[in-house]
């Protein structure tokens, strides 16, 4: 099935049978450089049962430029959705910390619509994200890079590689992040092609969405419950979560059963 966007194909990519490829560049240093025709035919001709498109992509790029994991947010202009993608647990425990805190470099990434990377997330970066680079950093992740994924002036969310070593892509790496940056916004956009009535979210896209759908359900909830607004609520759930130790995902349905009461003066404790 042929994608959207122009130039680009999931089947029959160009320079993927025979021969030399024309697309695979190579450095001085050796490095090769992928495409985005590369990356597309690679994932589009990958086990299906390896997962949704979203999660394909992101563990052929971890395992191509060598990282400790990849992950992919979906995120609007009303804030960011659901993680969509990821190459393993951790990547997706990482997207999902950054949506529970409420900062990280993929949600800078979208928001400013440029590339943001950190090349060593003990120093710095704990200013910068105090609550996501320390978890970062435990979890052995020293380093990372956050592209947006935008079409236009539309926000579709963004692309996070995260690597177990400081220090930054070189060219060739960054070059290829790119690649795969544009094959995410290429997937993202081919999935969305695919429904009827136009506006409904792709199964892919919509599950992770309708999970996250808890935490905002639960906002509303606790909101009223505790007579603040919405903006402090979400504050409230987000420090119980993290003083737990806990998924904001089971602190929302906690609140929504019944089985958890917050207020406000909680958070000066």
């Amino acid at each position: 099935m042929d994608m959207i966007t122009p130039g680009y194909s999931l089947h029959g990519a160009a320079g993927v049978r025979g021969g030399l490829d024309p697309g695979l560049l190579l450095r001085p240093e050796g490095r090769s450089v992928r495409t985005t025709t590369q990356i597309l035919a690679a994932i589009s001709s990958g086990d299906p049962a390896g997962g949704s498109l979203p999660d394909r992509l992101c563990s052929d790029c971890a395992e191509n430029l060598d990282l400790t994991g990849a992950g992919m947010t979906l995120m609007n202009d009303a804030g960011p959705q659901a993680v969509v993608g990821a190459s393993g647990p951790l990547a997706s425990r990482l997207e999902e910390l950054q949506l529970d805190l409420g900062e990280g470099p993929g949600l800078d990434a979208s928001r400013a619509n440029r590339t943001v990377a950190h090349d060593d997330l003990s120093s710095a970066a704990l200013t910068r994200w105090p609550g996501f680079a320390p978890a970062a950093v435990a979890a052995g992740v020293w380093a990372v890079t956050a592209l947006p994924l935008q079409v236009g002036g539309i926000k579709l969310g963004s692309l996070c590689m995260y690597r177990a070593s400081s220090g930054r892509l070189d060219d060739a790496q960054a070059t290829t992040a790119h690649a795969y940056a544009s094959a995410a916004v290429v997937v993202l956009l081919h999935l969305q092609d695919q429904m009827w009535p136009v506006g409904a979210l792709h199964p892919e896209l919509a599950e992770p969405v309708a999970y996250r759908a808890v935490i905002h359900q639960a906002t509303g909830f606790l909101s009223v419950t505790a007579s603040v607004g919405m903006a402090e609520a979400l504050l409230l759930m987000r420090a119980h979560a993290f003083a737990a130790e806990l998924p904001l995902l089971n602190i929302a349905r906690d609140i929504l059963s019944g089985r958890l009461r917050l207020h406000p003066e909680e958070s000066e404790e």
